[in-house]
């Protein structure tokens, strides 16, 4: 079968071809359409029950035509009650169909019991069309059939009479001004749906907008954070750089000539460790912000997690000694974003890797679509109040310009915003002696329109400390 678009009108019905659509347009219209169709059902009923003062003209039995009214106004204020049901509201396009055919067929009946066609009442039915397409909000299919039941009541009504040329005549002119009416409730349930169609696209440029501003204002806070922190950091280690090599000037060059080379050792020693911290900030500073250039790139390859733990294991160091159980599946992700989460976390064990240290991983496949990676290890303790501060982004941070140290902790941090951009969680739950460290990644990803990549489900999302 041929797939109708989301914007394919059916020609036929005047509704969209796509069930889903049409049933996002009825609830986009429900109240608006309701509204109207109860107050213009309303007036036509007040309108027909005024009209009881030209009984007294044309009618040849008042009293009974009046009486069919009074029945009618009785039948027809009961269907437009259901309406305050819940059951029944949501059909409120048919409920106003069955309420203009009965007042309709009310019309019809007078017209019926008239001995002659020489009164006004089409003119009323008339009226009934014009102001029931103009005030109301019915479907076309629910306009046409209402139409179609008052056409054929009045030809029941007028053919039976001896007058047939005056019968020929009303019903030409009904037909006419109900067709007329007819095709204006099918051009404007076009025209409402075109309307829907240009709204929901105005929506969903407003939506990429305000997401675009909302990225460049996370931009601008994580630049300004990253500034801040860098003039921070950089200041303590080139005044120290500059500090220790005036001294070792001194000593080579001065008067105070006589200080002994262990100072000099010393002094040289402070301005290679000055300027390694210098390197290291700087360096771990661009890591972490080029992140923000690969979450734009929209570059995904099908990665194999397994494959990026043993490349993470090949870049820890000698005395680490690792291994890695189970099994796990791939995800479609930015290799780029992948490879600098490993290998943040590879630089974290190999800055504690004075003493050996052992990292358990353990892999698992939950469901079709997740993966957890669980890392055991044998290190300090880390409290979690210190994995939170260690993991905020740049533009949560509030005390990066009081942090002591010469060197500001990046590398946990670098992991959790990577693994923002791959898509999952992070969490971390110290132990009684070592810490556990989980990473969930989703498993062969298919990205739906205007969700971010791998992005997780609510019920599946761990806590991922990096905006």
């Amino acid at each position: 079968m041929p797939q109708h678009g989301p914007e394919k009108i059916n020609w036929l019905t005047a509704q969209f071809a796509s069930d889903e659509s049409e049933a996002a347009f009825q609830a986009f219209v429900f109240r608006r359409n309701l509204k109207n169709n109860i107050w213009g059902a309303m007036v036509g009923l007040a309108l027909f029950m005024l009209y009881a003062f030209s009984d007294f003209i044309d009618a040849t039995d008042p009293e009974e035509i009046i009486m069919i009214r009074i029945v009618t106004g009785v039948i027809a204020l009961a269907i437009m009650s259901v309406l305050f049901s819940k059951r029944f509201v949501k059909h409120h396009d048919v409920v106003t169909a069955v309420f203009i055919t009965v007042v309709a067929s009310a019309m019809n009946l007078i017209i019926w019991r008239q001995p002659m066609l020489d009164n006004t009442y089409y003119i009323g039915l008339i009226q009934g069309f014009i102001l029931f397409g103009l005030l109301l909000r019915l479907s076309f299919v629910s306009m046409i059939t209402a139409a179609a039941v008052c056409l054929a009541g009045f030809a029941l009504a007028t053919f039976t009479k001896p007058d047939i040329a005056a019968a020929a005549l009303q019903f030409v002119n009904l037909s006419g001004v109900a067709i007329i009416c007819v095709v204006g409730v099918y051009l404007l349930q076009g025209y409402q749906r075109t309307d829907f169609l240009k709204a929901l696209t105005i929506e969903n440029q407003n939506q990429q907008l305000s997401a675009l501003l909302e990225d460049v204002r996370r931009d601008h806070e994580r630049k300004l954070a990253a500034m801040n922190m860098l003039v921070h950091f950089v200041k303590t280690p080139l005044h120290q750089i500059n500090g220790f090599s005036e001294i070792l000037m001194s000593n080579f060059v001065g008067e105070e000539k006589a200080a002994s080379d262990k100072d000099c050792v010393e002094s040289a020693r402070y301005i290679k460790d000055a300027t390694s911290n210098l390197s290291n900030s700087v360096n771990r500073l661009l890591t972490y912000h080029r992140l923000d250039e690969i979450e734009h790139q929209n570059e995904f390859d099908n990665i194999s997690i397994e494959e990026q733990l043993g490349d993470f294991s090949d870049m820890l160091d000698a005395n680490i000694s690792v291994t890695i159980e189970g099994s796990a599946g791939a995800t479609d992700t930015n290799l780029a974003a992948m490879r600098t989460l490993f290998e943040s976390l590879a630089v974290y064990y190999n800055e504690m890797a004075a003493q050996p240290l052992t990292i358990e991983v353990e892999m698992s496949i939950e469901g079709k679509d997740v993966t957890r990676v669980t890392i055991h290890d044998n290190c300090d303790v880390l409290l979690h109040e210190k994995f939170l501060e260690d993991t905020k982004p740049l533009t949560k941070i509030s005390n990066y310009l009081t942090s002591a140290g010469s060197e500001m902790q990046m590398t946990l941090r670098t992991v959790a915003r990577a693994m923002e951009v791959v898509g999952g969680g992070f969490e971390h739950r110290p132990q009684a002696a070592g810490n556990i460290f989980e990473l969930k990644f989703l498993n062969h990803n298919k990205t739906m329109p205007g969700q971010a990549p791998n992005s997780l489900a609510a019920s599946d999302q761990l806590p991922a400390h990096a905006g």
